[in-house]
């Protein structure tokens, strides 16, 4: 196993890269961990009689009280779908808004595991701490309610982990991205960038959820 030093910040991705689903980012920072989303991939024809994948988290259960949990972007399947399979081998606290944490909520219950999981609800745009991990959330636009990017301030530097996104000027169900906090970000400095886009190798402006919903009715 490779030896990682206490004041080492570390980025570890456990599904995600290179992938469509299956999102799962371990982060390492003064001896703890955290994960930023638990997501579940679907199977294609290299899979057969497979519907579901998960990531493979045999590394975060060697850790013990050394991770400290999972935070979640938002609620697509690709990013929380992993969480109520795998919460028990875990059992770790979980932080979401409160829309997000609903959703996951209700997986939880379908196993009954909703009453012994601890879900901590933060807001939207907000600030916190998980162990040594100084976190902001950032409304970022995407196709579901509460789509927040992840700002980790760290004494090495700053991480934006952006989670889904889209700068969408007109979008249907959700604020515009935080173009502001963003902007202030970089003012500030960012040492890296974890991006998550599908068609981020597309060369062309995506089209605005506004201009499709004018289409449909």
């Amino acid at each position: 196993m490779v030896k990682i030093a206490k004041n080492e910040l570390v980025f570890c991705p456990l599904g995600g890269v290179n992938e469509i689903g299956m999102n799962a980012n371990l982060y390492h920072l003064d001896g703890k961990w955290i994960l930023i989303d638990l997501g579940a991939g679907f199977a294609d024809e290299r899979y057969p009689g497979v519907s579901l994948l998960m990531p493979d988290i045999s590394f975060i259960e060697t850790l013990g009280d050394n991770f400290l949990g999972v935070v979640c972007t938002h609620a697509h399947e690709d990013h929380i779908g992993a969480i109520s399979y795998l919460w028990e081998d875990l059992q770790c606290p979980i932080y979401a808004t409160k829309f997000t944490a609903e959703v996951v909520k209700n997986k939880l219950k379908q196993l009954n595991l909703d009453d012994r999981a601890e879900i901590t609800i933060q807001d939207p745009g907000s600030r916190f701490n998980v162990g040594p991990f100084d976190l902001e959330m950032v409304q970022i636009t995407h196709s579901i309610p509460e789509m927040n990017g992840i700002i980790m301030r760290t004494k090495h530097g700053n991480i934006m982990h952006t989670g889904d996104w889209k700068i969408d000027p007109n979008p249907v169900i959700a604020p515009t991205t935080d173009e502001v906090k963003l902007k202030a970000l970089g003012k500030e400095g960012v040492l890296a960038l974890v991006c998550d886009s599908t068609n981020i190798f597309t060369e062309k402006h995506s089209g605005s959820e506004g201009d499709l919903e004018e289409n449909m009715v």
